[in-house]
Parts: C-alpha cells; structure tokens; sequence
C-alpha cells in the first residue's frame, strides 16, 4: 500500500516520459508539428539539481531575514515544488520551474472572508482575510508599519498587496542581495588566486536577479554550469489542511485517505479587473488548488489510460508553444494552465467510472486521447468558455468527495481575465491545430454522451 500510495505524497520533480500505444506516432507528431518536446534525463537532473540547491539557499537566507525583520512571520523550511515540473509536464528546455513557499502569521487568527463583486455576486476562487484577534496586532509592529493590517468599513483585514510588495518583496530583495555578495566574494577570491572559476568546487554558485508577477517572485538565476534558470517562487498563506478519502474506484485500489494542503495567494485586482470594488482591491487572496491539481495528474502514474490523456497533453503543449511563433489566433490565447485544465476533465470524464464511462471502451492509445482533447478544445474555443477544473465542477465529488473545493457552486470562466478580443478571435486559429495534427488523432470512436456531457453541463455557466 505504501509503495502505491507513495507518489501522491512525494515533493519531487517529475521526469516526464510518453506512453503511447502507436508505433512510431511521436515521431510523426514531431515531424508533423516541427520540433521535438523532449529533452534528455541528464538534462533533467542536472536542472532540477542546480534549482533544488539554489531554492534551498535562497530560502535559508530568506527565513533569516524575516526572523531579523518581521516578528511573528515564520516561513517554512521546505519549499512545494509545482506546475508542469512536478506533474511530469515539462516541455522544451528544463529550464524553469515553480515553487510555493509556505508561510504563516504565528499566534494571528485569521478568519476567511467571501468575496463579492460590485453586482454583489459571490466571486468563487477568492477571499479576503479578517483578523479575529485585533487585540494582539501590536505583537506585529514591523507587519503593522508595513501597511499589512488595514481597517476596512470597521473590520481589520490582511492587505495583501501590502504584504506582498512591502514585505515579500523587501525581504526576498535582502536575501538576493546576501546571496549575490557571497558570488561577488567568491568570484573575487577565484581571480586573485588564479583559480578558474567554472570547476567542481564552485559548482553551486548563483548570481540572482529578481522581478515580480503578483503573486509570483520571479527569480532569475544564472548558474555557472547550467546557465540561466528561471523559477516562479510563490509566497502561500497556509490556510487549512483536509484529509479526503479517495474513492477507490479512482486508485483502483481502496477507498483511501489523504492529506491535501490548502493556500492563499495574494493576487490582488490589476486594472483588468473592473467588477471589483477598488475598496476591495488590495485584499484578494486566490484559493490555490495545487496540491489537488498534483494529485490529479499523479493519477496518471501506471494508469494507461490517463498517461495517454497526459501524453496527449504535451503534445497539445508543443503544438501550442510552436504556433506562437506564427503567430496563431488559439495559440496566442491558449495558457499551459488551459491545456492541462482541459487535461484533467478528459480525466474526470473519461476514467473514473461513472454513467458516462459505462457505454464507453477504455482509451486506446494517444490517437483517441487527441481526438477527445481536441473535440473538447474546439467546443471551448467555440463557446468562448472553459471553467476552473476546482470552481462549480458537478463531477468533483468522484475523485475528491466533500472537499473544501467540491462545495463550491459557482463556475468560474478562466478566459474571463483574458483579453476579450483574444477570446473571440481564438475559435479562428483552430482549423489549422486540426491541419497539422491530421491523421495523428482520431475521432471516430468517441463517446458522444461525454461530449455532450462536456458542452452542455461542464461548459455551461
């Protein structure tokens, strides 16, 4: 049991290998598509060898700077690693990754706070955070002076823009600057001693550079073996921990449980965003799914099926990433995020057992997984529509039964912070997806109730 359950606990980055049941279909697809996805296992390691050991400095550096300037604020020791390098994912070049670091308020009660919009409609995905103990903010007087406490129509609430730009930011900034003093040291020392300075001894040494995509602290690091590797570092607020029992039917197993974490991200509004009040604009926290989106694709581990849904993924992730250069209207629009959101519904839908899978025969390679992929892209292209996986999702319950997120009604449309003109204009580039992955998918066996199912319940809002 532990050996099957082992992977759904692992923080490891995931080496991505194909299953495919074609003979000779990568090859045609790469042919096909123009470039090849892959890259080599000893790339891999390397790279995520070279990003482990300069996250654990950064993070060493960066806990002793909140211990020397922020009372109360303690950030964890290990870091969560993430996104498409740790779901097995990755394409092109092993040269980015993504991380969240766990952080907390020690002694602070923080209450969770719905969001609404102007319209006074409840706003899934997002909250505010309420300060329940008010009384014991003066134990946080570098948190208070940064502006990270705020009253707001009477209520005392966590600014987490403040939190973020006057706090993450100011720290992380302190942390580079130690780090990249060392470099400076060491590359000093090196020049006077005649040392060359590319060796085995100074193998881990970084030089940083830091910008910043709220939530995300996008670190730069130019190793000097590797290069440079970038990596998306995420400050989150520990907000709950559940245990779920998964169906067994989903582990072909036994019903079993286990431990998901729950976050916040400080995702303050930009001016994208018009439906929120500007009193609320510097408050939002983004509930973050990533330890559930983890699980979903370590579903796929020794499971045909699903490793040829994931397979087709990455396929999807290569076309997309090539028709950028074109520059065509799809790709322009489509995220990562998009195509592995529509990953994990041809997941849900089509393996784990239900009404819908039972007139239906398992998938038979990537030919058929692409076909799926493909009907379920045209139909969101087409409807200007594709709901967060974890928001308002009717088949949520299947995999993970009474979660935080499967209690959640509302559906939330992830193209609605896109440009609107993109999305209009996206349904036009499709055509030319099917062009060059003809005679790569096929389309002729699919199960007309799931497709249905996808475009007239999922796709519905």
């Amino acid at each position: 049991m532990a050996s099957i359950l082992g992977r759904f606990h692992s923080n490891a980055w995931v080496f991505p290998i194909d299953k495919f049941a074609e003979w000779d279909l990568r090859n045609v697809l790469q042919r096909q598509i123009g470039s090849s996805w892959d890259f080599s296992r000893m790339d891999w390691d390397r790279a995520c060898s070279v990003t482990d050991n300069f996250l654990k400095i950064i993070l060493k550096e960066l806990q002793n700077q909140a211990q020397k300037n922020f009372e109360g604020l303690v950030i964890h020791s290990d870091f969560i690693r993430q996104a498409s390098a740790r779901q097995g994912l990755k394409i092109g070049r092993p040269d980015e990754f993504d991380v969240l670091v766990p952080f907390e308020i020690e002694g602070l009660r923080l209450k969770e706070v719905r969001l609404t919009d102007i319209s006074d409609q409840y706003l899934p995905g997002q909250i505010r955070l309420r300060v329940e103990n008010v009384e014991q903010i003066e134990r946080y007087p570098s948190l208070e002076s940064a502006g990270v406490f705020e009253m707001n129509s009477g209520t005392c609430l966590v600014n987490t823009r403040a939190l973020q730009e006057q706090v993450f930011k100011s720290l992380m900034d302190k942390a580079v600057h130690e780090e990249n003093l060392k470099y400076l040291d060491l590359e000093k020392l090196c020049a006077m001693k005649s040392i060359p300075y590319i060796t085995e001894t100074y193998i881990y040494t970084y030089m940083f550079t830091r910008g910043s995509r709220p939530p995300t602290i996008d670190l730069r690091v130019q190793d000097n073996v590797e290069g440079t590797i970038n990596v998306d570092f995420v400050p989150a607020l520990i907000l709950s921990q559940e245990t779920i029992k998964i169906p067994g039917n989903v582990l072909s197993f036994i019903d079993t449980p286990i431990m998901f974490e729950r976050y916040g991200l400080m995702k303050w509004v930009n001016k994208e965003n018009t439906n929120i009040d500007e009193e609320d604009m510097n408050f939002i926290l983004r509930n973050c799914s990533s330890s559930y989106e983890r699980f979903m694709f370590d579903l796929c581990e020794g499971n045909e099926e699903r490793s040829y849904i994931r397979t087709a993924c990455r396929v999807m992730k290569a076309l997309v990433k090539q028709l950028k250069t074109r520059p065509n209207q799809a790709a322009v629009l489509l995220s990562s995020y998009h195509l592995k959101t529509i990953a994990m519904y041809c997941i849900l839908l089509l393996t784990v057992p239900s009404k819908l899978t039972s007139h239906s025969a398992p998938l038979n390679g990537v030919r058929e997984a692409l076909g799926y992929f493909l009907a379920f892209l045209e139909l969101v292209l087409e409807k200007e529509c594709l709901p967060d996986f974890f928001l308002g999702n009717e088949y949520l319950d299947r995999i993970f039964p009474g979660s935080y997120f499967s209690k959640i009604r509302i559906k939330y449309n992830l193209f609605d912070k896109e440009d609107h003109a993109k999305v209009q204009a996206a349904k036009f580039g499709f055509q030319e997806m099917i062009t060059i992955l003809r005679g790569c998918f096929d389309i002729g066996n699919l199960n007309a109730r799931v497709i249905h199912f996808f475009s007239e319940k999922t796709l519905r809002i």
